[in-house]
């Protein structure tokens, strides 16, 4: 069964962009670690950041940079505190999003629903851990941008936009959720969970062409797709990146998660902010699948010659690279936390 599991991953179109996308990325990686005689040469990108946001980065060192209005509701949670008095301290009501405080693709994720899954889900977790709880935010889409800031030169831009479809099944009018479960054939979906998730609705039949979300965690790991927008990037959109940071605090390149309604809303700034990768993000339209083979090659290109391009720019104004073994215990402790 496992063995059967794999074979099906392979086969999808995703599992081999992240393949390419890793294998290029470590080439241009060896290529400019020998060039600056560095392996934290990343960091130079978000130097607010711990690494850049490349390693064993902090999420919370990152919302501290952003206006509230743009944020969720959360909180780092103290397993030592009341939970029920932690929520009600910022007013975070159900369902909520539980996340660990350093990004890994979606590595324990979860959305719950209510106080009760809340609870028996931290207790699972590592509490010599950071987790934050961030409040659900019900609007219509889920986008993914990325934006850069040249600190010489001023040059801005977007290299990538992206939305999210999160896994659905389709109802036929005849099969129960249980069943449309069973058949659904997504090798990144995680049906054990979502047997558990649905548990009181399994034997709910949707009517035919009705649409069932699944989940609402936006990760190609956890099952979403990634579908390229790169036709809405424009001066407005970038204008809308632009204010989400003050150039004083020093981060110039990156991925935002975001959640609005249109992206006519995201423009205008009607957004929340759900996440904020640094150095380590991917420019996720390459993940769609009418994207070819050449395109994501020149498109990965494009983002190393940026990122290195924003390094240069920070040298010339005397910024000093971390230590290499500084940057060896980051790598250890990612690893060390995903295990």
């Amino acid at each position: 069964m496992f063995y059967f599991h794999y074979v099906k991953k392979w086969q999808d179109k995703g599992y081999w962009v992240s393949k390419q996308y890793y294998w290029q990325s470590m080439a241009y990686y060896l290529f400019n670690a020998v060039k600056y005689r560095s392996l934290t040469f990343f960091s130079a990108c978000n130097p607010a950041l711990s690494f850049g946001g490349m390693l064993d980065d902090d999420k919370t060192e990152a919302y501290k940079l952003i206006p509230d209005h743009y944020l969720p509701k959360m909180l780092v949670y103290d397993f030592k505190i009341d939970l029920e008095n932690q929520l009600e301290s910022k007013s975070i009501h159900f369902p909520v999003i539980v996340k660990p405080n350093m990004g890994y693709k979606g590595y324990a994720v979860r959305e719950c629903q209510d106080l009760n899954e809340l609870v028996n889900y931290l207790k699972n977790l590592d509490p010599s851990k950071e987790w934050l709880i961030q409040e659900y935010i019900n609007l219509k889409c889920e986008y993914s941008i990325m934006y850069y800031f040249c600190p010489v030169s001023k040059q801005r831009g977007i290299t990538s936009v992206s939305t999210k479809k999160y896994p659905t099944v389709i109802g036929d009018g005849i099969s129960t959720i249980h069943k449309l479960l069973l058949q659904y054939a997504n090798p990144f979906v995680n049906k054990h969970y979502l047997l558990n998730k649905w548990k009181t609705e399994l034997e709910v039949i949707p009517s035919k062409g009705h649409e069932v979300i699944l989940h609402h965690i936006g990760n190609y790991s956890r099952g979403s797709k990634f579908y390229s927008l790169m036709r809405e990037s424009d001066e407005a959109l970038t204008s809308a990146m632009n204010e989400v940071f003050q150039r004083e605090d020093e981060i110039y390149f990156g991925r935002l998660d975001i959640k609005a309604n249109s992206m006519e809303h995201v423009r205008r700034g009607d957004f929340k902010i759900m996440e904020i990768n640094g150095a380590k993000s991917e420019p996720l339209h390459i993940y769609d699948p009418q994207y070819g083979f050449w395109s994501r090659i020149k498109d990965v290109h494009t983002h190393w010659k940026i990122m290195t391009r924003i390094v240069d720019e920070r040298l010339e104004q005397g910024y000093q690279f971390p230590g290499n073994i500084e940057g060896l215990r980051s790598v250890q402790a990612v690893k060390r936390a995903v295990r």
